[in-house]
């Protein structure tokens, strides 16, 4: 395509030859069984991961090759210089013109190995089952280093600083005092990488399987003590932690005891009969509110009934003599509607919702029923007391 655009041509080589455009280096360059994708990658993790992180470089490749297959390819291709000698391997299908890579010649098998590598101020053990944590931070086990260091700019300062030879004597004492300068900042910086490593932050499953066994306040304690773990070591700082839990169960105890106290309870066989009372009155509490579930009224049930008999009722009076509608009123009845506020209609239904529930249950309670008819209490009230003196329905109370 350089060609084409420049419009250069030498040799047998012309502009107007067939191409074809590729758009997958899945094909094969300098062996078998590394394309020129991987080779590529390959070259871009070490530019990126740093000469060594093999782990780093695998994980860019995303192919099934170990981090041994790896380092053995580079120093037998790449950095042998073997590769300048080499013949370019490349299969193409001559009708679609499609470069096909190879099967590849041997079945690899991954080897987890756990290696001890020590830095500066800590050990770090890392787990290829648990890399999430060094994935998130960015962490070079085999370098020590970050992506992204503490005060990653830390370097700006004196990156264009030089000693000359005509420095003024003001000079280089400002020169060194930046230096001092910078030596403070990564001071500073190696003080919170070791404190990372030392407490085994980056695995993150560990500090996961730790969470497991607090309880919600211990992880809360923990959580706000957490700025305060950098002024001791592991251990000060755990002893601290759990001194201050303690506390904390003590202060919860001794409100206990004052509360038994206000109750006028001094020993604990008191204490254990207050409890054996309260239990049982407790358990008491919740026979009699589920007896009263039993007694609880459909409401929307019931308010559609409701307003269905009162529709029913209306059109009937609406149509015809008031005197066909239903059950005879007596003298009494008129004057509680009167009193009430209440139609006749409205009063049948009531009437004949109370007693055909009393007639159920046994019996009724008048709470309930105020609950559950969407009707002025004070009218509800009246009706449900004339009912029982009349011995209608039967009040639980």
């Amino acid at each position: 395509m350089n060609c084409f655009l420049n419009l250069q041509e030498f040799a047998q080589h012309n502009i107007g030859h067939p191409y074809a455009i590729i758009n997958k280096l899945n094909f094969p360059t300098f062996v078998e069984d590394w394309t020129a994708e991987e080779e590529l990658l390959l070259l871009e993790g070490l530019e990126k991961k740093g000469f060594g992180n093999w782990q780093d470089i695998a994980e860019m490749l995303g192919s099934e090759k170990s981090q041994e297959e790896i380092a053995q390819h580079y120093d037998n291709i790449i950095l042998s210089g073997k590769f300048r000698n080499m013949t370019l391997l490349s299969k193409r299908n001559q009708d679609t013109l499609e470069l096909i890579k190879p099967k590849r010649l041997f079945n690899n098998l991954k080897r987890m190995k756990e290696e001890q590598i020590v830095i500066k101020g800590g050990r770090l053990t890392p787990n290829m089952q648990s890399q999430s944590g060094q994935e998130i931070v960015g962490f070079m086990p085999k370098r020590g280093d970050f992506d992204i260091e503490f005060d990653n700019d830390a370097e700006l300062l004196l990156a264009e600083m030089e000693f000359n030879d005509d420095d003024q004597p003001n000079e280089i004492e400002m020169k060194l005092k930046v230096l001092d300068i910078y030596n403070i900042r990564l001071d500073e910086r190696l003080k919170r990488k070791n404190f990372v490593i030392e407490r085994d932050l980056l695995n993150q499953n560990k500090q996961n399987n730790y969470d497991k066994q607090r309880t919600k306040e211990e992880k809360e304690l923990h959580s706000l003590m957490k700025p305060f773990a950098r002024f001791n070591d592991i251990d000060n700082h755990e002893r601290i932690v759990q001194n201050l839990i303690k506390e904390k169960q003590l202060r919860a105890k001794i409100e206990e005891l004052r509360f038994y106290r206000k109750l006028g309870i001094k020993t604990f066989e008191e204490v254990e009969e207050y409890l054996a009372d309260k239990r049982k009155k407790d358990e008491q509490n919740q026979r009699r509110q589920n007896q009263n579930q039993a007694y609880v009224y459909d409401y929307d049930s019931q308010k559609q009934r409701f307003l269905q008999r009162r529709t029913r009722f209306t059109s009937v009076i609406d149509g015809k003599d008031r005197n066909k509608q239903g059950p005879s009123f007596s003298e009494e009845e008129q004057q509680l509607c009167q009193k009430l506020g209440l139609s006749e209609q409205e009063y049948l239904i009531l009437k004949e919702v109370l007693v055909r529930e009393s007639v159920k249950n046994g019996m009724i309670n008048k709470d309930q029923a105020v609950q559950n008819f969407q009707i002025d209490k004070e009218r509800l009230i009246g009706v449900f007391d004339y009912l029982i003196i009349k011995g209608l329905i039967h009040d639980k109370e």
